[in-house]
């Protein structure tokens, strides 16, 4: 029988130092309570696969890097950096310090998250199954962020509301990036402005 070695999560600030030395405006995931494998698992795998520079996770009152995430993750862990902190709203306030901008989904938040525009830094906050973001941790939060719902259920699973999430920060930033273009001395211009 072959023993796997425990994950090794990173120190916050070196999950800070790594996140801003690979991008000029880094993105991160915050997991505030998730108790569910799956939901970790599948949080992770989507980061990962988007370009998410990690996932700040709590020591208490929420799920590790069990070998039931690590499944659901499918390979995911072992390229993407997870953090694990004793104190989430300390590690928010760091994050803040840093000069990364926090955003909380919660259900009820009062600006749909296509109409929030995600231009730096950027920490996205992640609720738990069931109750969503402690008020502790909306508190931490610059803004409240929703996705916008048509039908009747009230709310979404965590993992499919942080791929959501997630897919319009990258868009935008996709969007942004096809107005720039090289010019041959290398300098950027924006294409709006050609003619």
């Amino acid at each position: 029988m072959a023993q796997v070695a425990p994950y090794e999560y990173l120190e916050l600030g070196d999950l800070i130092e790594r996140a801003k030395a690979s991008s000029d405006r880094p993105v991160l995931l915050v997991a505030d309570g998730i108790t569910d494998p799956h939901n970790l698992g599948a949080i992770i795998r989507t980061a990962e696969a988007l370009g998410t520079q990690g996932l700040v996770i709590p020591q208490r009152r929420a799920v590790g890097l069990t070998s039931a995430v690590a499944k659901v993750a499918a390979g995911a862990l072992e390229t993407f950096p997870v953090a694990r902190v004793v104190n989430l709203s300390r590690a928010l306030e760091e994050l803040k310090s840093a000069g990364f901008w926090i955003y909380g989904t919660a259900a009820t938040a009062s600006q749909p998250v296509d109409q929030v525009e995600f231009n730096s830094a950027t920490v996205l906050v992640i609720g738990a199954e069931g109750e969503g973001l402690s008020l502790l941790t909306q508190r931490c939060c610059d803004v409240l962020v929703s996705v916008p719902l048509q039908g009747n259920t009230p709310s979404l699973n965590a993992s499919v509301a942080t791929g959501m999430v997630l897919y319009e920060v990258y868009r935008q930033r996709r969007s942004q990036m096809h107005h720039l273009e090289i010019d041959p001395q290398g300098a950027f211009q924006n294409k709006s402005k050609a003619v």
